[in-house]
């Protein structure tokens, strides 16, 4: 039943009205308070839907990068500071790209995949002005974000050192073609997931990635791959919050 103000006396209009502002006024301590970019809507290529926001930490050393896509329904102004802020504390950059914001074709895909190679070389290009260490580059994202930079991922670039994925490669089943392109080169990647692997009703299945932890393996470099799983079962079921310490892992290895 639809509940109008006329279904309700004066007193529980007045606490709803309370709790309706009290949602707005805290929604982003609630679901996390986004980051503001030391760049806004840079445009990488010609095209409106090809922009970037860019996130510098402070220092004059050249900086680490993380390529960031977002998920499906969300934008690439969508960076939480809950995991952008002690990633740039620890002198990584961010780079949080925009192409089709929301797949939901094939061609929608393919043109993701193309913008980001685009927006790839643009990063390459614009190196020197914004400080970017080009030898010491991480590709990731969640959801959507996976799918559409799982090729670049994957390119083999020299600069590429590292993958971190939230949520990463939903979907109903697993499509085995994504293992393809893992190679003995392929950088070390992390991946994380908010529910337990076999999860129903829930497409960010972390059995997808068991399987791309199985290809490492198979490939002799099983030491390179970490997966971590059923998030919601802690405190904190951030898929992102373990990113400073896994560029740290690949920067800095402990000797």
């Amino acid at each position: 039943m639809m509940i109008t103000m006329n279904n309700l006396s004066k007193t529980q209009a007045k606490n709803l009205l309370a709790l309706v502002c009290t949602i707005l006024l805290f929604s982003g301590t609630l679901f996390g308070q986004v980051k503001t970019p030391t760049h806004p809507q840079v445009s990488y290529g010609p095209e409106d839907r090809q922009w970037l926001n860019l996130y510098l930490p402070s220092g004059s050393e050249p900086a680490p990068v993380f390529i960031y896509a977002h998920h499906n329904g969300s934008t690439a102004d969508d960076v939480k500071s809950s995991w952008a802020d002690p990633t740039l504390a620890e002198g990584t950059a961010i780079v949080s790209w925009e192409s089709i914001a929301k797949v939901q074709s094939p061609s929608d895909f393919q043109l993701c995949t193309a913008d980001a190679k685009i927006m790839f070389a643009w990063v390459k290009e614009n190196a020197a002005t914004y400080n970017f260490d080009i030898d010491k580059v991480f590709i990731g994202g969640q959801s959507r974000g996976s799918f559409v930079s799982w090729e670049l991922a994957h390119t083999q670039d020299a600069g590429i050192v590292g993958i971190y994925m939230g949520q990463a490669l939903p979907g109903k089943s697993f499509n085995e073609r994504l293992l393809e392109p893992i190679t003995e080169n392929a950088p070390p990647i992390f991946l994380a997931y908010r529910k337990e692997p076999g999860v129903v009703g829930d497409i960010h299945d972390p059995e997808h990635g068991l399987r791309v932890l199985e290809r490492y393996k198979e490939l002799g470099i099983g030491d390179r791959a970490e997966l971590v799983h059923s998030l919601n079962d802690t405190n904190d079921n951030q898929v992102m919050q373990f990113l400073p310490q896994f560029v740290r892992s690949v920067v800095k290895p402990k000797r």
